[in-house]
């Protein structure tokens, strides 16, 4: 059917729709904003959107099928949808597949996709999470060591470039969408990314500090996202920050609370992490033992494929490390 004729039907029908029901012509059409605000978020963190993003929202099928039969939107060929830039499709595909390489060819994609809709949020969102994961691949995620910190020169030169686009355009994307542990996820990543680049123990004892406890105690409301990432956005920073801030033992708590929720392979490392800088030597051999056993989290939301190699990496050489340290005492 050409379009002219479909958009004539449809809209006929729903003056017909409007006169059975009783319901004003608006209340049955959504606008366009309403349209793109209850659009499923894509993709996001390598996720897929199976549903077609309608669990939400508007359709066809929602608005017209009960009265006319399910086939009905189907027969109009989906009047009040809009055609996907190709450019996000293949970006989305690229992420759920990981990889620094298919990263950054999303990267280049959703910038090339946000030139061509500047004021379009969802690819804001999605951009931004690109380049999250490129950081998280190139930097290890920013993550705890055994000695020191990760803010180097180089890192720290990655994270003052892509940290501060990803962080722009996560942060429009957090005024869109308030209430959405995606949006809040990804605005997590990209705050922390670039306010790391300033140095992570300086960051901690500024109002950048606060802020970053704020937003991981916003993510601490959701232990399932991305196996109980808030727990290990809170026991980090506790970690690694300077007294009057920081707390091992406050980081024990949230870091060893992460892992009862979710044993994974990151949240176990990081209590062997915890443990052996506090000389919990017993402690720190169980979880870098348990660290190495574990699979990498497979829940749709997880990120931690992209730094799988590394916490096994060095999981292994904090599990030989303790081990010499349990030498040590028992012969002194």
């Amino acid at each position: 059917m050409p379009v002219a004729v479909r958009l004539v039907t449809a809209v006929c029908l729903s003056c017909y729709a409007s006169l059975v029901t009783g319901m004003p012509l608006a209340c049955l059409i959504p606008s366009r904003k309403q349209q793109q605000s209850h659009g499923a978020l894509l993709h996001l963190r390598g996720g897929d959107d199976s549903d077609g993003g309608k669990k939400g929202g508007w359709s066809l099928d929602k608005g017209f099928g009960k009265g006319f039969g399910k086939g009905f939107g189907k027969g109009l060929g989906g009047f009040g949808t809009e055609a996907k830039d190709p450019a996000r499709v293949n970006a989305a595909a690229l992420l759920k597949k990981r990889g620094l390489a298919n990263a950054n060819k999303a990267v280049d994609l959703l910038r090339g996709a946000l030139k061509r809709d500047p004021d379009n949020v969802e690819v804001k969102l999605e951009l931004a999470d690109a380049l999250n994961m490129v950081m998280r691949i190139k930097t290890n995620a920013n993550s705890l060591v055994i000695e020191g910190t990760q803010d180097s020169p180089a890192f720290k030169a990655i994270w003052r470039t892509l940290g501060s686009e990803s962080f722009g355009l996560a942060s429009d994307a957090r005024k869109a969408f308030p209430n959405d542990v995606k949006v809040l996820a990804v605005y997590a990543d990209a705050f922390l990314y670039s306010s790391s680049a300033k140095g992570i123990v300086k960051q901690a004892l500024t109002g950048v500090g606060k802020k970053y406890i704020a937003i991981a105690n916003e993510l601490y409301k959701y232990p399932k996202w991305d196996s109980a990432v808030g727990c290990a956005f809170l026991g980090g920073f506790y970690n690694v920050a300077p007294w009057p801030v920081g707390s091992k033992g406050k980081a024990a708590k949230y870091l060893r609370e992460g892992a009862k929720i979710a044993p994974t392979r990151r949240n176990l490392y990081y209590v062997g992490v915890n443990a052996y800088q506090t000389q919990d030597y017993e402690k720190a051999k169980d979880a870098f033992t348990k660290a190495l056993k574990a699979p990498i989290a497979k829940d749709p939301s997880s990120t931690e494929a992209d730094i799988s190699a590394f916490v096994l990496d060095q999981s292994k050489r904090g599990l030989k490390l303790t081990n010499e340290a349990i030498a040590k005492q028992a012969v002194s």
